[in-house]
């Protein structure tokens, strides 16, 4: 979760052109061994797009994401400029593991019983940032969000690079990208590198859940149903 902006920054960053790469390539996920998954080559593609501060639109158990390096100030401005995002509009971290998680969020007990009993899954769970988290994805009041997708292709993209950005990979308040065809017909060559995996299951976006109080609030209802947590 970035800081917020003023409403000049926001203006500013909506009306910015929207970046265009050299090439853009599209990956497609093989099933193998009853998984989706990537030749060796083709994850070597997608880490090198992500070391040249480049976006990658990947897919997620929810809807398919966009990802960056969340170190990087360029890669960050390129996800909103390509979302044509507001700047204080929070954009959240996907790690490959609920261990991963205590990283770059504070564990309580509450979090730690959350997180053991959904994730990976499809929500978004917002903790007190570590020194650890991406200070661009921090929020003023020192919240970061976090998500670890039930998805064999994220998974296996966050181990080999380490964590990245997840956002939906639509233009902002476009229609959910439940596809990588929807992803490509919004964001087109902003993207450097786009992963063909079919529709993603849940087809919505994830629950966020605050667990940084003494119970979880829901921020927004998604894939996860609020009688469910």
């Amino acid at each position: 979760m970035p800081p917020a902006r003023s409403s000049g920054d926001r203006a500013e960053s909506l009306s910015r052109p929207v970046p265009f790469v050299a090439s853009m390539r599209i990956l497609t996920a093989q099933m193998r061994r009853g998984r989706l998954t990537l030749s060796r080559s083709d994850y070597e593609v997608v880490c090198e797009a992500l070391d040249r501060e480049e976006l990658v639109v990947y897919p997620t158990d929810t809807l398919y994401g966009l990802g960056g390096n969340p170190y990087t100030d360029r890669a960050l401005d390129l996800v909103y400029t390509a979302k044509r995002r507001p700047r204080d509009e929070p954009i959240a971290l996907a790690v490959a593991a609920p261990l991963d998680v205590w990283t770059y969020g504070h564990a309580t007990p509450l979090a730690r019983a959350f997180c053991a009993k959904h994730l990976p899954g499809p929500s978004t769970v917002l903790l007190r940032a570590t020194p650890q988290a991406p200070a661009g994805l921090v929020s003023a009041d020192g919240l970061v969000g976090i998500r670890v997708p039930d998805h064999p292709v994220a998974t296996a993209i966050a181990k080999a690079f380490g964590p990245i950005t997840t956002t939906s990979a639509n233009l902002h308040q476009g229609p959910s990208p439940a596809t990588c065809a929807e992803a490509v017909r919004q964001l087109g060559e902003s993207v450097a590198v786009y992963i063909e995996a079919g529709p993603t299951r849940h087809g919505k976006e994830s629950t966020i859940v605050d667990l940084t109080g003494t119970s979880v609030k829901v921020i927004r209802e998604g894939a996860l149903r609020r009688e469910d947590l």
